[in-house]
């Protein structure tokens, strides 16, 4: 497994996961598969994140797979700038169970402690997703608050665990 950021290159790999990650998962994202899946590959490549505050990280398989990823995105405002986000976490259901997660977040978590002033890293999580509850965790972070009814799908309503982890 190599583990690395994502550059521009890597634009429709990503793209294929992400829509694949809300069609299977929509429970999990605030994003929906049938408006990203509207999205023009012009656009997506014009908002693909790629600086040191805003970057998504990939595992990719030998064969050059991209098997999961996680993105950050650091607060832009001054008094703000000390806390980032983790968002989009998704690893393949073909390639679940191996550990790419964790080191998708160790890896991150890695990279962002070398951000001038970044002091925590924040995300948000739905709460009947326990083995991500179990992982962030496992890192680090901490709950410290719960969001109810964060997300509607359809009538289904999910709460979601909102978690910090103070670098």
């Amino acid at each position: 497994m190599n583990l690395r950021k994502l550059e521009p290159q890597d634009v429709e790999a990503f793209w294929s996961l992400r829509l694949k990650s809300l069609k299977e998962h929509p429970e999990s994202f605030g994003s929906n598969y049938e408006d990203a899946s509207l999205t023009g590959m012009d656009e997506v490549r014009r908002r693909f994140p790629n600086s040191a505050d805003q970057f998504l990280l990939g595992a990719f398989e030998e064969t050059g797979e991209l098997m999961g990823m996680i993105g950050f995105r650091r607060e832009s405002s001054r008094n703000l700038a000390h806390k980032g986000m983790l968002w989009g976490v998704y690893v393949d259901s073909a390639h679940q169970g191996k550990g790419i997660a964790t080191a998708l977040l160790r890896h991150v978590l890695e990279e962002v402690r070398s951000l001038d002033g970044l002091e925590q890293v924040y995300l948000a999580v739905v709460t009947v997703n326990e083995p991500a509850v179990r992982l962030y965790r496992s890192a680090g972070f901490e709950i410290f608050g719960t969001e109810p009814n964060a997300l509607k799908i359809g009538s289904a309503s999910y709460d979601e665990y909102w978690m910090v982890c103070k670098l």
